[in-house]
């Protein structure tokens, strides 16, 4: 039986639900997008002009949700990697938006670059629990208007996997719709197959960012999947209570969904979920305990309404929860330094952890290959079965018996276990640095890319 979890009743669901509804028609949400906000007011939504709040009924929610696709294929340049979602067990999303890296060669921390963010796909796409790669790090080495774009490219360069990314303003909106077309061969052949989506983030409490917004509508017609990632930090930009952290995110992902259905309806949208609380002493963002808590919370709540869903806090035994919860998406493996920092190193070391996990949440199967009480019977008492077949079957069967082809049974529980997993991955990441790109995209592919990316720099110096 499959070991899975719930953190809420359905008593529990329907009353964060039920305040959700009252929140959105009484408090409403915050549109700064002028564009956005007039597409909402035309739509029929009450409105107040003077601050831009727009307020929305329960019937105009459940309409939007009701638009949305329940299932869809993230797809990925090699189909091998394709992932539908709803999924049957959780997986990875790569991370984002770290300043910094952890150097594999010199052990320091230092800004990241765009060649970062390449490295960061490559060996993203070497990880098994891997599925979608957002862009790991930041890219400090090019012109700040642009960066999500150079970002953008650079993730795709580095992985064939699914890709994740964001854009900051609509220019770059414009030139991402290039580079999408470019590698998919046409916007035709994007529709069919999405191999990118894109990561929206509304702004805690209950506000909807103009620049991030605007771009992402620029997008519409290329109904690129939408990942409604709200942050907010628990006692900061949300009460300090994870029941009413649920109800705020809530309320900001069913807003985001109904402000992009009512652009294009049937837009794919993942219902996303990411929080944790502040330092009580100092206010700064910490990897909680809450965290995986709220993840629960969220995976509920996006089975509730019948979405697929990502959330935050994977790669360690502490956020187990958010496994045991069945999120389609996990983010957060590779990742450091409360969210500052990525490891290409921790990438391997937590799609390991992960793999224990997942182990784990598959439970105790009972079939014909497990249940061996006659072998038991044939060697009586003080019998012995390592002569057996199914010794060697069930030890070479990781829904089993889980045994690492890289990091070695004999580190699990000794002091050093961190820093000797951390050393086999830092060989590891050096060999894939070193060797030949998987997937590689085509010379002339990189280069087209990297002249839309020039132009953009150029564009935006005007």
């Amino acid at each position: 039986m499959k070991f899975h979890a719930e953190i809420l009743s359905e008593k529990e669901i329907k009353l964060i639900h039920q305040k959700t509804m009252d929140l959105l028609e009484s408090a409403g949400v915050w549109v700064k997008s002028p564009s956005a906000f007039q597409m909402m007011k035309e739509a029929g939504a009450r409105v107040n002009e003077e601050k831009m709040i727009v307020y929305l009924t329960e019937d105009r929610v459940m309409e939007a949700v009701g638009l949305a696709p329940k299932k869809f294929v993230l797809a990925a340049r090699n189909p091998k990697y394709d992932y539908e979602i709803p999924s049957l067990e959780s997986r990875h999303l790569m991370s984002g938006i770290c300043t910094s890296i952890y150097d594999p060669y010199t052990g320091e921390r230092r800004d990241s670059t765009k060649n970062d963010v390449r490295n960061v796909g490559r060996v993203f796409q070497k990880a098994v629990t891997g599925v979608a790669a957002w862009t790991g790090c930041s890219a400090l080495d090019v012109p700040e208007k642009t960066h999500c774009l150079h970002e953008m490219a650079a993730i795709i360069q580095g992985t064939s996997k699914h890709v994740q990314f964001q854009l900051s303003n609509t220019r770059e909106a414009v030139y991402a719709g290039q580079i999408l077309e470019l590698v998919a061969g046409s916007r035709e052949s994007f529709l069919e197959r999405k191999i990118a989506s894109i990561l929206y983030c509304p702004v805690s409490p209950l506000t909807h960012d103009k620049a991030m917004l605007d771009a992402y509508l620029h997008l519409a017609d290329y109904e690129i999947p939408v990942n409604i990632y709200p942050m907010p930090m628990i006692g900061l930009t949300s009460p300090a209570s994870l029941f009413s952290t649920l109800v705020q995110i809530n309320a900001e992902v069913l807003s985001g969904l109904t402000i992009f259905q009512t652009a294009r309806p049937g837009w794919p949208v993942i219902y996303g979920v990411a929080s944790g609380a502040a330092d009580a002493r100092t206010g700064f963002y910490v990897k909680s305990g809450e965290a995986p808590l709220i993840s629960m919370g969220g995976t509920a709540m996006a089975r509730y309404y019948g979405l697929p869903c990502c959330v935050t806090g994977g790669g360690s035994f502490e956020t187990m929860p958010a496994y045991l919860g069945g999120a389609d998406l996990i983010d957060g493996i590779g990742v450091c330094d409360n969210g500052m920092a990525v490891s290409l190193e921790m990438i391997l070391t937590e799609d390991e952890i992960a793999q224990r996990i997942l182990r784990i949440c598959k439970g105790i199967r009972v079939d014909e290959n497990t249940d061996l009480v006659d072998e038991i019977k044939e060697e009586g008492p003080g019998g012995a079965f390592i002569k057996h077949k199914s010794t060697l079957r069930n030890f070479r069967d990781k829904d089993e018996i889980y045994t690492s082809p890289y990091f070695p049974s004999s580190l699990r529980g000794t002091v050093n276990e961190k820093a000797d997993a951390i050393a086999i991955a830092n060989k590891m990441v050096r060999e894939i640095l070193e060797g030949p790109v998987e997937d590689a995209l085509p010379d002339d592919v990189i280069a087209a890319m990297e002249k839309i990316c020039a132009e953009a720099d150029a564009a935006a110096r005007i």
